[in-house]
């Protein structure tokens, strides 16, 4: 075994000199003239002729480095190599559904029984698969075993491993029901969690706090974290990473903002971002920030400004068809551009649009396309359009209704990043009460993220 550092070294040096300058025997040599005697019996083990001069360092180093010493050093290395590769404790599920605790009769039920009375065994297979997240009742009476239920219970069995996944009750499904339940991974999660369960399994606990900010997703066989800047981590028991860390499509400056901005039709003298080459009508904001989040993601190379139109033309063509002529689009089109890009899209409906969940996706690293009006309701409630225009970076000056603009970050002072395709000379600060006013009047937020990288 090799030893490394400090010990290691010193062995290596002291065994060197030990090795070119012998000292444990030293033969007298025998007389040449006169008469020979017989030789002096010496008891086995007696140092015969001059003593070694005492080597302080060698001394000390074979007092506390003895051979009992090497064999403990060397037991530890290969404990410490044996915990790096296994086995593992196995993980029990935590923070999870409640499992059947009621299991009287469920066990029975069969495709088309009702209950007898309210609370009956369907009705508690039922709530049970409503937990686990496989069942969606809705406004559906409770206590009937039907298609909906059977499906259910089956994707149940699928997700157990449960053989054979049929859809019927067994002895081995309600074992299984009546066991610590998988909890559901957190919603920012879910794609990850899906493109990684081959080789990390169920989850077994809810996203948690991790070290130094971090958030964790553990797994049967790994874990996912999200450190505090976005960057995601997939690591195996060992603590391996299972493929390379995905680092954070956000930003923290105009600067790095600018690697991604594109407007959705140029201007005389403005041709950093649009040279004006494919114009089709001022509707385009919608593939405009497609192409911005793509970019900001690294699905689509970012286009000069004579690439802008052709770029946000792409992007149209992907919704619609092929099509010269721009229209203003609902969030379920601009959501659809973004997959057809090559990236994932998370939708927000206009209800869940809040400051909390606009920072929650720049905190995972991931940009946002928002809609929202940049001139708000009245003069009272302005977003950023009227300052924009003022300082002459805006291609409206009058309050135009609904717009999509990309949010690619904020700031270290707390201001949003936004990079707007109606700044045809590049991306703009915002600040928190000028958002406000833009999500006072959303039209609901797409979330972009990369698609996870494959395991090798």
């Amino acid at each position: 075994m090799m030893l490394y550092g400090p010990w290691g070294l010193m062995r290596g040096k002291f065994m060197s000199r030990i090795g070119s300058n012998p000292f444990t025997l030293f033969t007298p040599p025998s007389n040449t003239v006169g008469t020979r005697s017989a030789p002096t019996q010496y008891p086995p083990g007696t140092q015969i002729g001059p003593q070694p001069r005492p080597n302080v360092v060698r001394d000390t180093f074979e007092s506390v480095v003895n051979g009992d010493a090497m064999r403990r050093l060397q037991g530890l290395a290969k404990l410490m190599d044996v915990a790096a590769k296994g086995p593992f404790a196995a993980r029990e599920p935590h923070g999870g559904p409640p499992p059947l605790t009621q299991a009287e009769g469920v066990g029975d039920v069969v495709f088309g029984q009702k209950d007898k009375a309210e609370g009956g065994p369907v009705t508690r297979l039922q709530k049970f698969l409503e937990g686990t997240g496989h069942l969606v009742m809705g406004n559906a009476p409770y206590g009937n075993f039907g298609g909906m239920t059977q499906a259910a219970l089956k994707a149940y069995q699928v997700d157990e491993g449960i053989s054979p996944a049929d859809g019927k009750m067994s002895p081995a499904t309600l074992e299984a029901m009546q066991r610590p339940q998988h909890p559901k991974t957190d919603a920012t999660m879910d794609v990850l969690a899906e493109a990684y369960a081959p080789q990390l399994g169920r989850p077994m606990g809810p996203l948690e706090p991790g070290r130094d900010g971090a958030r964790v997703q553990e797994f049967e066989r790994g874990s996912i974290t999200r450190m505090p800047d976005g960057e995601v981590r997939v690591k195996d028991l060992s603590g391996k990473d299972l493929v390379p860390p995905t680092p954070p499509s956000t930003v923290t400056t105009l600067e790095e903002a600018k690697a991604f901005h594109v407007a959705q039709w140029g201007e005389k003298g403005a041709t950093d971002y649009n040279d004006g080459s494919e114009y089709y009508g001022g509707n385009d904001c919608g593939p405009a920030s497609v192409v911005i989040a793509a970019t900001a993601v690294g699905v689509m190379e970012h286009p000069d400004a004579a690439g802008a139109g052709e770029a946000i033309d792409g992007v149209r063509d992907s919704i619609f068809g092929t099509s010269n002529e721009s229209v203003t689009m609902k969030i379920d089109k601009v959501a659809k551009g973004v997959t057809e890009a090559g990236a994932v899209a998370t939708v927000f409906g206009i209800a869940d649009v809040t400051a909390e969940s606009l920072d929650g996706a720049l905190t995972r690293g991931h940009p946002v396309i928002l809609g929202g009006n940049p001139f708000g309701d009245d003069a009272l409630h302005q977003a950023w359009g009227p300052a924009a225009a003022a300082a002459g970076n805006y291609l409206e000056d009058g309050n135009f209704g609904g717009h999509w603009v990309t949010v690619t970050g904020k700031t270290a002072e707390g201001n949003y990043i936004v990079n707007d395709p109606l700044c045809p000379r590049g991306p703009i600060e915002v600040t928190p009460e000028q958002m406000a006013e833009y999500l006072d009047g959303n039209l609901g937020m797409i979330e972009v993220s990369p698609k996870p990288v494959p395991v090798p």
